[in-house]
């Protein structure tokens, strides 16, 4: 190969290398300026986002990990409101407005052997002040003082409705109210664990009693006694037992009424 050729090849090779080079730059740049307007668009779309005030939607639905959804914010057939669910599907609680009203509903577990409850709790830092709660076996309402010195409870529990007045402190009387299928009652007790107390109730179908004891164990009974350690075969409510720790006991009545 002569001198020529071979300076002829090596022109050519460097017009080859600078077409190369020209079209590296061209792409460098289009790549470059599809950056530069990559980060021009996200820095108006965070810029939109931070000035937006307002969300539009039908709907908006959270969901947990799995995609099971948690949570919607959307107009109901029962009006507009937002609705929490369990990881099985069913409804928790449902806040709703319509134009006949308002209503905040909290669902327990449909399952009847879940210990599951509802409750709505009102705190004063930290400190439950009053609840409503639902469970399987009833619901209660439970008020207690910010300062913590006494309690009110209204229960329904079962078939026995009962209303609790008390005070913190365990040498404070209780008062106790309540009725089942059975009897209705008004009971005072004295300390935690103390024998002393009284009580009146009115047994079915009609039968009434009023029961007192002190702390030693003596009582006093006026009416038809319901403790079977009292009652006999006689019971009348115009009579009167008197028992004592030891264990007597004296029945008074009326002249003329065997004993």
């Amino acid at each position: 190969m002569n001198h020529e050729t071979q300076q002829h090849d090596l022109q050519a090779q460097i017009i080859e290398l600078q077409k190369e080079l020209r079209e590296l730059k061209q792409f460098s740049l289009i790549g470059m300026a599809v950056v530069a307007v990559a980060v021009l668009w996200l820095q108006i779309h965070e810029q939109r986002k931070l000035k937006t005030s307002e969300v539009v939607a039908n709907e908006i639905t959270l969901t947990d990990s799995d995609g099971h959804p948690r949570a919607r914010l959307a107009v109901f057939p029962e009006g507009s409101g937002l609705e929490t669910y369990a990881p099985s599907g069913e409804r928790r609680v449902q806040l709703i407005g319509s134009g006949e009203g308002a209503s905040l509903n909290l669902n327990m577990p449909v399952d009847a052997s879940s210990n599951g409850a509802a409750a709505v709790n009102l705190l004063h830092n930290n400190m439950m002040v009053s609840s409503i709660r639902a469970a399987q076996d009833g619901s209660t309402l439970e008020m207690h003082s910010r300062a913590a010195n006494g309690v009110a409870l209204l229960s329904m529990l079962g078939t026995t409705a009962s209303l609790t007045l008390s005070g913190t402190d365990e040498q404070v009387p209780k008062i106790w109210l309540s009725a089942d299928r059975s009897r209705a009652c008004t009971s005072l007790g004295g300390a935690a664990g103390s024998m002393a107390g009284s009580s009146l109730c009115l047994h079915s179908p009609g039968l009434p009693t009023l029961e007192l004891s002190d702390v030693a164990g003596n009582r006093a009974v006026v009416g038809v006694p319901q403790s079977s350690d009292l009652s006999a075969e006689d019971d009348s409510a115009a009579s009167v037992i008197l028992k004592h720790k030891s264990g007597r006991k004296v029945q008074v009545k009326p002249a003329g009424v065997s004993h």
